[in-house]
C-alpha cells in the first residue's frame, strides 16, 4: 500500500522507539509515499514529523490517536484547517483536565473537518450517526471489527499502526515502557507493552496476504488519505494582534519619529532616510504589529525615568526602528550595524529580537505580558528533553533494575576513564545497546527559560497547550518546531548583569551620587577605557573570562570598537585566527584575502569576524543572492552535513566563475567554517559591548556599589570568594556580615563592600528578613542579650548566623562558640513554656554547617578553628584570603608570588595555586587539555595544562583546596601564563 496511515513515533512518550525520520525513510524504503504519525494523545513532534517528509518527498496526513479511559482508542485524522484547531482544541482539553476528559462525548458535539477512526465497538456505536467522517479501524494484528462495523454501516479502513522497523526495537519498548510505569523491565505485566512480534512496519507483499479478504478496509484507507490535504499548519507567518487607535503601520511610524527624536534630538537625512527605509520594509511584510508589541513590553520593563533597563541584542540591533522605540540600545548608524542581516526584501523569515531583563525581573515581566495581551492569546514554549549518554545510560540501567551505587560505579567506568573494554557482562551490554538506541529520544518535557508566543486568535486553535509546573499556559512544541511551524516567537531573557548595573545605581542614588542617565557615555569614558585594554573587567558582563581577558591584555585595545570585534572573535572555533588578528592589529602588514573582500573585512583586519561577513563573502565572491547567503551562515552553524557539503561546492563554483584561485577560496572557506557552533553577528555583539561598557565604568568609578552588585547577582564567572579576592585586589574594605551593618544583600558604602545575609549558608530568608525588621524598628542591637530580648530565630538560623562572625561587634570579644551556646540557651528558655528543656546545663552545641547541632562538652575553639568554621559558613573568608587556613604550608613552601609572575619570563617556577576557574578543551587529536586560573594572597594568574601533563594529574584538579604548581613562565603579546610542568598537594 502506498498509504499507512496511524504509526507511532517516539513522540508517544516512553512509548515509540523510532525518531519520525527514521520511520519515513523506512517507510519510503517500501513504496510508501503517504503516513501519517497518530502519536498518543499528543502533537509534540509534529513540526519535525512535516519537515523531515517534506524532505524526504514523502505526503505526512497531521493526526492523533485519542486515549478513551476505560475503554480504547479513537484516531483522528485532520481533513482542514477546521479538523486541525478541533484537534488542538481536544488535545488542549485533555492536557488540561486529564480527570475530567471525555474525548467521545467531545467529538460526537463537533468533530468537524476530522475523520474518524477506530477499532472498539463501544467508541463506533456512541460516535456513529454522530461524526461526519467515520472509519471502523482494522490492524495487521487486530481485524476483530469486521463484523461489528457491518452490523453498525461504518465503512472500514486499514490502519497501519507500527511502532517498530524491526524486532530489535521491542526490547528498547520495553526498557521505556518501564520507565514509563516506574517499574522494571522483569516486572512489566501483560498490557504494559504491546506483543513481542506485533506493530512491524509490513512490506506490501506481506500486507497483501493479512488484507486479501478485506479489499473494503484499503479502499478505505485510500479514501481517508484522500480526503486529508491539509498538511501544510499556517499559510503566513503568526503574528501577535495589536489593537490600536491608529492601524499598526501609522502607529508605529509616530512612535518611531517621537523615539528618533528623544535619542538624536534634530533629525537629519541620514537618520530620516534609514527610518523610512526600514519602516518600508517592515510594512510591506506586515511586521509592524511585531515591534509594536516589543515596545510595548521593553516598556513595561523600563518603567519611567528614561534609563533603559533592557538589552535588545541578535541581529534586530541593527534597526534603527528598534533603536527609536528603545528596544536596543545602540546607534546603528553611528557603529555602521548591517540592516539586512535582520531584515531585507527578499529575506522570508520574520523579525527576530531577542531581548535582554534583568533576571530577577523576568518572571513577572512575562505574568504582566500574557496578562496584557490575554491568557487565551499567549503561551510559553517548551523545552523538550531528550535522553543524553548519561541520562540514557542511567535510566536504561534503572529499567533492569539496577541501584544507584552499582549505576555509578559503571558510569564512572564509561563516562570518566572511557573505558568499555571491562565491561563484558551480557546483561550490562544489553543495557549498554539500549542506551545507544534510546540517545536523542524524547523523554519529557519543560520550559523555556524566556519564550513566549503571543497569537491573533485563540492559541489553542493553533497548536496544543498544556500547564507547565509554574502554571504557564505551555506550548507542545520546543523552540525550533515553534519557528519552523510560523510562530513568531518572542524571547525574554534573564540576564544578571542587568540587575547588577540596576543594583549598583540604585546603590550609588542611596549615597547621594546621582549618574545622570541621559547623558550617560560609559564607551567615551578614557579610565574606562584604559581599564578594559589592561584586561582589568572581572565583574564586567562578558569580557571577565579567563580568555577575554588575557585577549585584552595581547590587544591592548579597550575602545568600543575592539570590544565589539573581540566578543565575537573569542568564540572557540576561531581560536587559531586570534594570533593573527592580534598581530595584525598590532601593526602586522596584511592583505585582504581577495579584493572584493577588502571594504567588508577591513574593520576587522581582514578576517571573518561576525556573522554577516560569512553572508557578505558569500555574495561577494560567489554570486550568492542574500536570501541564499543567509541559508548559508544557518547551514555552517549548525554544522549540517549533507546541506553544507552542496553548499560548499556551490561556493567554491561561484567563487571559481568570478577567477578567484583555489587557494584562496580554501583559505576563505576554512575562515567561514570557524562559524560552526556558536557566533555572533555585529549588532548583537555591539549591544553586548554597551552593557559591558555600563559595567565597566561602575567598576572603575565606583567599585564598591559595582562589586556589591555582583556579589549580590550570585556573580558571573567566578565563585564568590573570588570576587571577594577582587575587591581587595582592588583595595576595598570587606566588612561584616554584620548584625548592625548588613542587610540581606551586599552593598557598597564608600569604599567599603559590606556582606549580605545572603552569603551565610543555612540561614532562612525569614531569619534574615526578621533581623533586619526588628533593626529598623528599634535601632542597632546593643548586645547579644539585646539581641536574644528582640528576636526570636529559630536554633538553625543561630547556628547558621555564629560561624560567619555576625555578632563579633556587639559580643565583647566572647569566641563565635561561646556566643552560640548563649543565643541558644536564651532560644531555649524562651521556648520552655509549654515544651521540656531543649539542652541540659551542662553541654553546649558543636554546630556543624549544612545540618542539626551535635551536643557535646564546653570547650574552647581556636582562631585557626573558627576561621575554618567561617569558611564552611560563607565560602570565604571575612578578612582574609582562603590559603591563610593552610598558613604554614603556605609559609614553608619555595615559591614566588603571583604579582611578580611577570618578573620571570622564560623561567621555571613553583606557585601557590588557589583555583579559580577551569576550561576544558580539546585538541585536534581528542585529548583532553585544560586553561586553569589560579590565585594566591597577592594576584590571579593564568595556567595551560597540555594533555599529558593534564591526563596525569586531573584528580588534583577538582578539589578546593590548594596546591603547589610548578611550570614555565611564558609571554604572548603581553598577556602572561604558565605553561605546567607537574602540580603536587601541599603537604
Amino acid at each position: 500500500m502506498r498509504e499507512r496511515l496511524g504509526l507511532c513515533s517516539a513522540y508517544s512518550l516512553l512509548y515509540g522507539v523510532r525518531k519520525p525520520g527514521e520511520l519515513i525513510e523506512g517507510a519510503k524504503a517500501l513504496g510508501v509515499d503517504t503516513l501519517s504519525f497518530t502519536d498518543r494523545d499528543n502533537l509534540y513532534g509534529l513540526p519535525v514529523i512535516l519537515e523531515k517528509a517534506k524532505e524526504m518527498g514523502v505526503r505526512a496526513i497531521i493526526g492523533a490517536c485519542l486515549t478513551v479511559p476505560g475503554k480504547g482508542l479513537v484516531y483522528c485524522f485532520v481533513r482542514d484547517r477546521q479538523g486541525y484547531s478541533r484537534l488542538c482544541e481536544l488535545l488542549t482539553m485533555r492536557n488540561r483536565d486529564t480527570k475530567n476528559y471525555r474525548p467521545v462525548s467531545l467529538l460526537r458535539q463537533d468533530s468537524t473537518g476530522l475523520v474518524l477512526a477506530s477499532s472498539d465497538e463501544i467508541i463506533l456505536e456512541a460516535l456513529a450517526g454522530r461524526a461526519q467522517s467515520l472509519y471502523a479501524a482494522i490492524s495487521p494484528d487486530s481485524l476483530g471489527i469486521v463484523g461489528p462495523s457491518r452490523r453498525l454501516g461504518i465503512p472500514l479502513a486499514f490502519l497501519d499502526t507500527a511502532l517498530f522497523l524491526d524486532k530489535t526495537d521491542y526490547p528498547v519498548h520495553r526498557a521505556l515502557r518501564a520507565m514509563d510505569l516506574g517499574k522494571t523491565v522483569g516486572n512489566l505485566r501483560e498490557g504494559d507493552t504491546v506483543k513481542k512480534d506485533s506493530h512491524l512496519l509490513l512490506s506490501d507483499s506481506a500486507l497483501a496476504g493479512r488484507l486479501r479478504s478485506w479489499p473494503e478496509a484499503v479502499k478505505g484507507t485510500k479514501e481517508m488519505s484522500a480526503a486529508c490535504t491539509y498538511n501544510e499548519l499556517f499559510e503566513n507567518w503568526i503574528f501577535p494582534g495589536y489593537t490600536a487607535d491608529r492601524v499598526p503601520g501609522e502607529e508605529l511610524y509616530k512612535r518611531v519619529i517621537d523615539g528618533a527624536a528623544a535619542r538624536y534630538g534634530e533629525l537629519g537625512d541620514a537618520e530620516l532616510c534609514r527610518i523610512e527605509y526600514e519602516l518600508g520594509i517592515i510594512e510591506s511584510k506586515g511586521f509592524a504589529s511585531y515591534f509594536l508589541v516589543m515596545d510595548d513590553i521593553v516598556k513595561m520593563a523600563n518603567g519611567t525615568g528614561g534609563y533603559n533597563r533592557t538589552c535588545g541584542r541578535g541581529s534586530g540591533a541593527a534597526s534603527i526602528v528598534s533603536y527609536s522605540l528603545g528596544i536596543t540600545n545602540v546607534d546603528p548608524i553611528r557603529h555602521n550595524l548591517y540592516f539586512e542581516r535582520f531584515l531585507n526584501p527578499a529575506r522570508p523569515d520574520p523579525p527576530d529580537i531577542d531581548v535582554d531583563f534583568a533576571w530577577d525581573e523576568r518572571d513577572d515581566l512575562i505574568k504582566k505580558v500574557i496578562e496584557r495581551f490575554g491568557t487565551d492569546h499567549c503561551a510559553r514554549v517548551a523545552n523538550h528533553n531528550m535522553f543524553r549518554p548519561r541520562s540514557a545510560f542511567r535510566e536504561a540501567a534503572k529499567a533492569y533494575g539496577f541501584g544507584d551505587a552499582e549505576i555509578s560505579r559503571i558510569e564512572k567506568q564509561l563516562f570518566h576513564f572511557n573505558d568499555r573494554s571491562s565491561i563484558s557482562d551480557p546483561l550490562w551490554l544489553e543495557i549498554l545497546d539500549i542506551a545507544k538506541k534510546i540517545e536523542g529520544l524524547p523523554r519529557g518535557l519543560s520550559m523555556h527559560c524566556g519564550g513566549l508566543v503571543i497569537t491573533p486568535e485563540r492559541i489553542d486553535r493553533y497548536a496544543p497547550i498544556e500547564n507547565s509546573l509554574e502554571g504557564y499556559p505551555l506550548l507542545s512544541w520546543e523552540k525550533d518546531g515553534t519557528e519552523s511551524a510560523g510562530f513568531v516567537k518572542i524571547d525574554l531573557l534573564g540576564n544578571r548583569s542587568l540587575a547588577v548595573i540596576r543594583d549598583a545605581l540604585a546603590n550609588l542614588e542611596e549615597q547621594g551620587i546621582i549618574i545622570d542617565r541621559d547623558t550617560w557615555r560609559p564607551i567615551e569614558d578614557g579610565p574606562t577605557v584604559a581599564a578594559l585594554a589592561r584586561g582589568d573587567s572581572m565583574g564586567v558582563f562578558y569580557i571577565e573570562s579567563p580568555a577575554m581577558r588575557q585577549l585584552q591584555k595581547k590587544t591592548g585595545a579597550g575602545d568600543f570598537e575592539h570590544i565589539v570585534i573581540h566578543s565575537s572573535i573569542i568564540r572557540p572555533a576561531a581560536n587559531k585566527f586570534i594570533n593573527e588578528y592580534v598581530r595584525r592589529l598590532k601593526g602586522g602588514e596584511w592583505a585582504p584575502l581577495h579584493p572584493r573582500l577588502a571594504y567588508i573585512l577591513d574593520e576587522t583586519y581582514g578576517i571573518l569576524c561576525y556573522q554577516e561577513d560569512v553572508s557578505k563573502t558569500a555574495v561577494a565572491l560567489a554570486g550568492f543572492d542574500e536570501v541564499e547567503a543567509d541559508k548559508l551562515r544557518k547551514v555552517i552553524a549548525k554544522k549540517a552535513g549533507l546541506k553544507l557539503a552542496a553548499y560548499e561546492k556551490q561556493f567554491f563554483d561561484g567563487c571559481r566563475k568570478n577567477s578567484v584561485t583555489d587557494e584562496v577560496i580554501q583559505n576563505i572557506w576554512d575562515m567561514m567554517l570557524s562559524f560552526d557552533g556558536y557566533s555572533f553577528c555585529k549588532p548583537h555583539s555591539a549591544s553586548y559591548a554597551m552593557v559591558s561598557f555600563q559595567s565597566a565604568y561602575l567598576r572603575v568609578h565606583h567599585p564598591a556599589a559595582f562589586m556589591a552588585a555582583v556579589l549580590s547577582n550570585q556573580g558571573g564567572y567566578y565563585r564568590p570568594h573570588a570576587y571577594i579576592a577582587e575587591c581587595r585586589r582592588m583595595r576595598l574594605r570587606v566588612q561584616g556580615p554584620d548584625i548592625n551593618k548588613s542587610c540581606r544583600r551586599y552593598y557598597g558604602d564608600g569604599n567599603t563592600v559590606v556582606v549580605g545575609f545572603m552569603a551565610i549558608k543555612g540561614l532562612s530568608t525569614s531569619g534574615g528578613e526578621l533581623i533586619i525588621t526588628e533593626r529598623d524598628r528599634g535601632g542597632d542591637y546593643k548586645s547579644l542579650g539585646d539581641f536574644a530580648r528582640r528576636v526570636t530565630l529559630g536554633r538553625d538560623d543561630i547556628i547558621a548566623l555564629c560561624p560567619a562572625g555576625v555578632f563579633d561587634t556587639i559580643a565583647e570579644g566572647r569566641e563565635r562558640s561561646l556566643q552560640a551556646r548563649e543565643l541558644l540557651k536564651a532560644h531555649t528558655v524562651a521556648g520552655r513554656r509549654g515544651q521540656d528543656e531543649l539542652f541540659a546545663a551542662e553541654v553546649t552545641p558543636v554546630y556543624r554547617i549544612g545540618g542539626a547541632a551535635a551536643l557535646a562538652p564546653v570547650k574552647k575553639k581556636t582562631r585557626y578553628n573558627e576561621l575554618w568554621e567561617e569558611y564552611r559558613a560563607l565560602g570565604f573568608l571575612r578578612t582574609l584570603h582562603p590559603l591563610a587556613l593552610w598558613k604554614d604550608k603556605v609559609l614553608a613552601a619555595r615559591r614566588i608570588k603571583a604579582v611578580h609572575i611577570g618578573e620571570y619570563l622564560g623561567r621555571y617556577v613553583c606557585l601557590v595555586g588557589w583555583q579559580v576557574t577551569q576550561k576544558e578543551v580539546w585538541t585536534k587529536d581528542g585529548l583532553t587539555m585544560s586553561f586553569l586560573t589560579f590565585e594566591d594572597e597577592t594576584a590571579l594568574y593564568e595556567t595551560v595544562i597540555f594533555p599529558k601533563v593534564y591526563d596525569r594529574y586531573s584528580r588534583l584538579l577538582f578539589d578546593q583546596a590548594p596546591l603547589l604548581v610548578y611550570g614555565r613562565v611564558c609571554e604572548d603579546n603581553g598577556a602572561v601564563s604558565v605553561e605546567v610542568g607537574r602540580v603536587e598537594e601541599m603537604e
